[in-house]
């Protein structure tokens, strides 16, 4: 189903939600009718076209019967209005008034009141896979379901056992994930369209965006805590590679990718196509999954450290927030793990590009470890490049305004994506940022210029340099990592108290920052360590 918006080019197209426990493939494809299936299309009356609802829509005629009002509806009172000429359905959360609509559906009143007066989520899904109903209902919006939530199985078993305990034992009830299920809209012009993936604010997502043979064929690939979820697309028509454009919202863990159609398929579609989906642990496949990279720039970055951008022509590869990549020379046994940057801290400018994975590399002088012979990749080489890895919690941020980073030498680079994450964040804005940066000499820091140049255009933003070898040229802070340093910051009496400290870098330098955190009685939980 299309829905025509004022930009008479500019179609909103279809909703798909997805669920899956376990492994399992799904496979459905969207058609132009209401329902997402040909066979169950009915013929209208005359002046119930889809021109003619949107048309409605625009009268001003109060089709929600609730004057612009949002209404809150309880199951109890939804269930209420499940007849003919008073017909209000929830899908997804959301409760509509379809009364009005009944007569413009092109599945007919009897399709459409087999979901009135309840939640009708599952059969929408079922049979609507591809309609983008938020645009369709915009006008007969009434306002959010409310529903009792669910009690999980192994809480009831908890809450039984509750009648054993001794009088005044506490109840410790476990703690309960629940795995995200990506969501996906489209919408699209005559020459464009773009995807729309939702999974949870602040899950941390990475992806996958993977050209296949066909000009119409792709997969987009989400990564959560636990699972990996494969969708394989057959669109409609082809569409040009690389996308466009593309978007990530840390934040919201929604990404855009817009791509430019083939020029022989540069017309309105009626659907995106058709897709399976598969979900697999995470645990089961990630050592498995390799992706050849090839190293298109190699340059020095300063006295000793090169900058690294590689790039595969048909996969584009977004990291999560503090993951890391495992990195292998092809034909070799050797491995290291690295932090991919933003594209910005990049010396090279012509590769700002969305499509490659950004590499800072410390030289050491050992020549046989692994950085150095990463650093020493000619371009056009090949490298293995595994799936995103760690266990950083962005969630753990989101109740902290006041935050302080450590990084020492490399330990700078999971700190990058951070900052950018932090700064932009609406939710719970954030008060103060600290970074303080370890090195030895003043030529060691990375990404100074930029950082400096953060910090004084967000005031939010303290970038701090420390250098442990003294120079009568450096005005900054000298030493290394000490109580002095952080008990001032930690301090509760002062005005905006750090309430979470990271760090990363050298094993000597963790363990010091360990030591500190402990002797100061910072907290333990509100610390964490990216290993290096």
């Amino acid at each position: 189903m299309s829905t025509k918006s004022s930009d008479s080019n500019t179609f909103v197209n279809s909703s798909l939600q997805t669920s899956a426990d376990g492994i399992k493939s799904q496979k459905s494809a969207s058609s132009g009718s209401a329902t997402g299936n040909l066979r169950n299309k009915c013929a209208l009356k005359p002046g119930h076209s889809l021109m003619d609802w949107i048309r409605l829509g625009n009268s001003g005629e109060d089709l929600s019967g609730t004057q612009g009002r949002l209404i809150t509806v309880t199951t109890a009172e939804l269930s209420k209005h499940n007849s003919r000429n008073d017909a209000w359905i929830a899908i997804r959360g959301v409760v509509y008034n379809v009364t009005r609509y009944m007569d413009f559906h092109p599945g007919g009143v009897d399709e459409l009141m087999r979901g009135v007066g309840k939640d009708s989520t599952q059969l929408f899904n079922e049979v609507h896979a591809w309609v983008n109903y938020q645009q369709l209902l915009n006008k007969c919006c009434i306002g959010p379901l409310k529903k009792i939530a669910k009690v999980q199985p192994d809480l009831i078993k908890h809450l039984e056992a509750k009648i054993s305990l001794k009088e005044g034992e506490l109840l410790k009830l476990p703690k309960v994930k629940f795995e995200v299920e990506p969501r996906f809209d489209w919408i699209q012009k005559v020459n464009d369209l773009t995807i729309y993936v939702y999974t949870k604010q602040f899950c941390n997502p990475g992806f996958l965006i993977k050209k296949l043979n066909g000009v119409n064929q792709m997969e987009i690939w989400i990564l959560t805590e636990a699972a990996i979820h494969k969708f394989q697309y057959e669109l409609h028509g082809g569409v040009e590679w690389p996308p466009k454009d593309l978007k990530m919202s840390t934040e919201s863990g929604k990404l855009e990718i817009t791509f430019c159609k083939s020029e022989q398929h540069r017309e309105l579609w009626r659907s995106l196509g058709i897709h399976n989906v598969k979900r697999l642990m995470k645990s089961s496949c990630e050592e498995e999954i390799l992706i050849d990279f090839q190293v298109i720039k190699n340059q020095q970055f300063n006295h000793d450290s090169h900058e690294l951008v590689l790039q595969n022509k048909h996969v584009i590869l977004i990291v999560p927030v503090g993951y890391h990549l495992t990195i292998g020379l092809n034909w070799e046994a050797l491995k290291k793990d690295y932090t991919p940057v933003p594209a910005k801290y990049l010396h090279c400018m012509e590769y700002q590009k969305f499509s490659t994975l950004n590499l800072l590399i410390k030289k050491y002088t050992l020549t046989q470890c692994f950085s150095s012979r990463l650093s020493e990749q000619k371009e056009d080489s090949c490298l293995q490049i595994s799936m995103p890895k760690g266990n950083f919690q962005l969630l753990s941020l989101a109740k902290h305004r006041n935050l302080c980073l450590l990084a020492a030498g490399s330990g700078l680079t999971p700190f990058l994506g951070m900052i950018e994450h932090l700064l932009k964040r609406q939710t719970n804005r954030i008060e103060l940022l600290y970074l303080f940066y370890f090195n030895k000499t003043s030529e060691d820091i990375w990404c100074r210029k930029i950082l400096e140049k953060s910090s004084m255009e967000d005031e939010r933003f303290k970038f701090v340099s420390v250098l442990s070898r003294d120079t009568d040229t450096w005005d900054g802070l000298k030493g290394q990592i000490s109580e002095n340093l952080l008990l001032p910051l930690v301090d509760k009496s002062c005005r905006n108290p750090v309430t979470y400290i990271a760090a990363c870098g050298p094993s000597g330098f963790i363990a010091k920052a360990e030591e500190i955190i402990k002797s100061i009685g910072f907290p333990t939980e509100n610390f964490y360590v990216f290993q290096g």
